[in-house]
């Protein structure tokens, strides 16, 4: 990247958003969705203030030419570039907004617009910011909430059934701006050889009732001798996943019950709880009488439905055993046993976590889990990588299900295994080796040995 110095004009002010969005409030969630986005890149490739200053300007205007009031050519790019230059913005952030996504080659579908950009040549110098904004806008939903480049994709493809041609571009676009950001990527690996991985247990790096093996074990150490730091980001609680994070002899923070508190050299730290919501959902939850299990630091606690036959499920799966007594601490997580092809039954579920103003994902085809807003493996990835002064941006996660969403949306990459969900495999860049396949494995091994993300590329196949 250019190391131009420059200072950003004064502008409009952004506080006219609001007014300006009063009706399309989605569009400037999107918006400030891209910029939160930015943020990241800055300091994830060590952009100067200046320029970085620019670039979360551009990032967040970008769209401003879909506000109704600034329409003139109907084309939101170049609306918004007009608007913003005769405000006297910072001619970079008029060439960000004019240019981001390509802009510049579909002005030709719009009345007069080709001739408006025949005008405005492009800025070289400005090259990079504008792909920088085509960047964040790719990880940044179309309505808001972050997300991966597969997932923004199939976002598009939603919300547009009916026009086949605008779903083949985005296509296309989604692969050549991912792209942009692994070449750029290289960059963070002079000081740090290999991105932090992100690694789901359950179906993923051991399939239920089975041992972790030792392929998996060697290549886990390999990539962490080799300079790659490793985290396991799992649902489980941590006293579960102590005993395997001393057999990889792991060092980093591991991110536990999905995302509500960290496991760290044998310390739980709580990140994030239930509170008052904890006791609703249980009396909602038995009230349906349905299993659940209650998370709290020091020990899981049944629910009054519980059924002994439970507890060897979650023997297969490696977790502690839920007790009868009632336990002491704020609760972490419910975790409800119901079955995934119920989806009225799902509908419920979810619509009653919505009502009580907390989030609900699935872990597995059996587990519906019901979080608190502020804790998730997203939110505690980011925790661990800050606590560390590691970029944010410089890290993949590999998962299987819904429940690892964020974490997908967190991570400059992230991979799902073959068996995952097809859900999860649509919002995930690459596709790797199924779970009793040693997938994990040979993708560790792949970075390891490719130099990370120089060995990562959108038409890479694992």
């Amino acid at each position: 990247m250019p190391s131009i110095y420059c200072q950003p004009a004064s502008g409009i002010d952004l506080g006219a958003l609001e007014s300006l969005f009063t009706e399309h409030m989605p569009r400037l969630a999107h918006m400030r969705d891209a910029c939160a986005f930015a943020c990241d890149l800055n300091a994830s490739f060590a952009i100067s203030d200046a320029q970085g200053a620019l670039l979360e300007r551009s990032a967040l205007l970008h769209d401003i030419g879909y506000a109704p009031a600034l329409r003139r050519f109907g084309y939101h790019p170049l609306d918004g570039a007009l608007f913003l230059a005769e405000r006297d913005e910072h001619p970079w952030v008029v060439e960000g907004v004019l240019r981001h996504s390509q802009a510049d080659r579909k002005c030709g579908m719009v009345c007069g617009a080709a001739e408006e950009y025949a005008l405005r040549p492009p800025m070289p110098d400005a090259a990079w910011l504008v792909r920088a904004v085509t960047i964040a806008d790719w990880r940044a939903a179309g309505v808001g909430s972050r997300v991966s480049f597969a997932r923004r994709f199939q976002d598009i493809a939603h919300r547009n059934p009916h026009n086949p041609d605008k779903i083949r571009r985005a296509g296309i676009m989604v692969s050549e701006v991912r792209d942009w950001f692994l070449e750029w990527a290289e960059e963070m690996a002079e000081n740090r050889p290999l991105p932090w991985v992100f690694c789901d247990v359950d179906n993923t790096l051991i399939r239920p009732g089975d041992t972790l093996s030792a392929e998996n074990i060697m290549a886990i150490k390999a990539y962490t001798a080799a300079g790659g730091a490793f985290s396991l980001a799992t649902g489980k609680h941590p006293l579960s996943i102590a005993p395997l994070a001393r057999k990889l002899g792991l060092t980093s923070a591991q991110i536990t019950a999905n995302g509500t508190c960290l496991l760290d050299q044998g310390e739980v730290t709580v990140l994030a709880d239930l509170g008052e919501a904890a006791q609703k959902l249980r009396t909602a939850l038995e009230s349906m009488g349905l299993p659940i299990a209650l998370y709290r630091k020091d020990g899981i606690e049944a629910g009054a439905t519980w059924e002994g036959s439970l507890d060897d499920v979650f023997d297969r799966y490696g977790e502690i055993r839920p007790v009868r007594d009632v336990q002491s601490g704020p609760v972490l997580k419910i975790l409800c046993i119901t079955n995934g092809a119920d989806m009225k039954r799902d509908g419920e579920l979810r619509l009653l976590a919505a009502e009580l103003g907390v989030d609900c994902c699935r872990s597995d085809r059996h587990f519906l889990e019901f979080l608190p807003l502020s804790g998730n493996k997203g939110q505690a990835a980011r925790t661990v990588m800050q606590n560390s002064a590691w970029p944010v941006l410089h890290s993949l996660a590999i998962g299987d299900t819904e429940n690892d969403e964020p974490l997908f949306a967190l991570c400059g990459g992230c991979a799902a295994v073959g068996n995952a969900s097809e859900e999860a495999r649509l919002g995930a860049d690459w596709t790797i080796g199924h779970c009793d396949a040693g997938g994990v494995g040979a993708f560790l091994d792949h970075l390891r040995t490719s130099g990370g993300w120089a060995g990562l590329r959108s038409s890479r196949v694992f």
